[in-house]
């Protein structure tokens, strides 16, 4: 799940600000990406590795 949230503020005709702050894995939920399938290996069926945690990214833009 992401989200995002924005607001745009008018700074006369032709001038703008925005800021923008993006969130994935908004509720940080563990992603599993790596399940060994090797069958005579000692970890067959182990998770071997996770997705990325919850990221923010903080984007602000000013417009001419």
């Amino acid at each position: 799940m992401d989200a995002s949230l924005s607001r745009t503020v008018a700074l006369g005709e032709t001038r703008s600000f925005e800021m923008r702050v993006t969130a994935n894995n908004v509720f940080n939920t563990v992603q599993y990406s790596g399940i060994d399938t090797t069958l005579n290996s000692q970890t067959f069926g182990q998770v071997t590795s996770a997705a990325a945690m919850r990221r923010l990214t903080v984007l602000a833009r000013y417009r001419f």
